[in-house]
């Protein structure tokens, strides 16, 4: 019989990775340990009798199964890290048992992090542009159908445009900003 899983709903965005670190490691104080991700929602173990410290990696270009992923595990797996998930092939899920004053990290070393961050600042603007040529292929296709229907298609259409850009915006500012502290602190 499996392990009960235990579902909690949170959202996170990419630029604030850590505070998911956070939320999981509180949790797993608690007796809940993480076991895998979707957009919105985790599930969890109950096991009152371990603790664990949880990290989350950024890397694309990992499927599960092939060398190359197995590869990168064998890496974390060397330095005392524990797979536990990934979601979306991208982000990876690691955890070590807790030991009280200490907490280890995946990145040891600012270049490796700040290579993370612009790794996550490279998607996130080539996500921004992606989507602003197609907005654009979108108002040049269905001109007439948005100045027809201009308050009950095109002003919400662009509402949600803005909404978006602004987000990928505001995430591409946070990594840049992750960097320049990485920089100062040199």
């Amino acid at each position: 019989m499996g392990d009960k899983l235990e579902k909690r709903h949170r959202l996170t965005m990419s630029w604030s990775y850590e505070k998911e670190e956070q939320w999981i490691n509180e949790l797993s104080r608690q007796g809940l340990h993480f076991k895998k991700a979707r957009m919105i929602s985790s599930f969890f173990t109950r096991d009152e009798s371990v603790r664990y410290t949880y990290r989350l990696d950024y890397q694309t270009g990992q499927t599960n199964g092939g060398a190359k992923f197995q590869e990168y595990l064998d890496l974390y797996q060397d330095a005392g890290w524990e797979y536990v998930s990934s979601y979306g092939s991208t982000w990876h899920y690691f955890r070590k048992e807790w030991q009280p004053g200490e907490e280890p990290r995946l990145y040891t070393d600012r270049e490796s992090l700040m290579m993370l961050y612009k790794r996550l600042q490279r998607v996130m603007g080539v996500m921004l542009f992606l989507n602003l040529f197609i907005m654009i292929l979108n108002m040049v296709n269905l001109n007439a159908f948005f100045t027809e229907r201009l308050w009950t298609i095109g002003i919400p259409l662009m509402i949600l445009y803005l909404a978006l850009f602004g987000v990928l915006g505001y995430g591409c500012w946070r990594m840049q900003q992750k960097v320049n502290q990485l920089k100062l602190h040199r």
